[in-house]
């Protein structure tokens, strides 16, 4: 395939968006709100899974689970937990965390190699918004599921912002210049390139992916509430961090599988 006929295509975007995060995963777990900071942190992702799975030990596939902290959170409620990513470096990372306690895959969230019905919870944090054929991707989470199983998305509108949320922005950008911090994530050109060509490129939210879900089957839905984890990272971070963290609308949902 020459480059004019891959131009624009999902291929070329999927390849830059696997180039994008690999060479964000060396770092990755030093950006607020990427890795768990501590156990107050911990703890409040425990009970957000908790509430989102219910109780008892399941089979929880972690989509696009980068360096594995999604991982970690679900392993410590026992669940027998598999991880997906395409990004080998990420993938890397991942295993050398949790060894033999999780199964660690190569793989696209998009395009799942899964049978059916084969798990009985999915969870994915912030990986919705850069999904770029979304209906294909929830057709495939609702084919892996078994009856009765539960989606499980931490996501949020990382595009549109309120006004206050607008002042927080640019108020931690400026904190965070006088501090002489690095700024946050990298190659921020590259990122804006990626970013532009996302379906949700205009902004994702709850009552979007949730009507998009009902869509592709899922019978229920219902918000999880993500503040007690937001405030958990905010305590933990930097005064500039915490600000940004509270610059963006975050949000919980659980769709349910008939």
């Amino acid at each position: 395939m020459n480059s004019s006929a891959r131009e624009g295509s999902n291929y070329s975007l999927k390849e830059e968006i696997r180039a994008y995060w690999s060479m964000r995963a060396a770092t990755f777990d030093n950006s607020v709100g990427h890795a768990i900071k501590s156990d107050r942190e911990l703890q409040a992702f425990r009970r957000f899974f908790r509430e989102a799975l219910g109780e008892g030990r399941k089979q929880v596939l972690d989509l696009a689970c980068g360096t594995g902290e999604m991982t970690r959170a679900l392993l410590s409620l026992d669940h027998q937990v598999t991880g997906l990513d395409f990004s080998e470096q990420m993938i890397a990372l991942a295993r050398a965390k949790h060894g033999d306690r999780a199964r660690i895959l190569f793989g696209d969230a998009e395009r799942l190699l899964e049978d059916d019905a084969s798990y009985d919870a999915l969870a994915t944090r912030h990986l919705v918004w850069t999904l770029t054929d979304p209906e294909a991707a929830f057709a495939e989470w609702f084919r892996v599921l078994r009856p009765g199983g539960r989606l499980v998305v931490i996501d949020g509108d990382w595009i549109n912002r309120t006004p206050w949320q607008k002042f927080l922005n640019r108020l931690a950008n400026r904190m965070r210049a006088w501090s002489g911090a690095p700024e946050h994530g990298a190659d921020r050109d590259a990122f804006n390139s990626i970013a532009a060509r996302f379906y949700f490129r205009d902004g994702l939210t709850a009552e979007r992916l949730d009507a998009m879900l009902r869509r592709a089957g899922f019978a229920r839905t219902r918000p999880v509430d993500y503040r007690p984890i937001l405030r958990a990272q905010q305590a933990h971070a930097a005064l500039h961090d915490a600000l940004r963290l509270g610059s963006s609308t975050r949000f919980g949902l659980v769709a349910e599988k008939d």
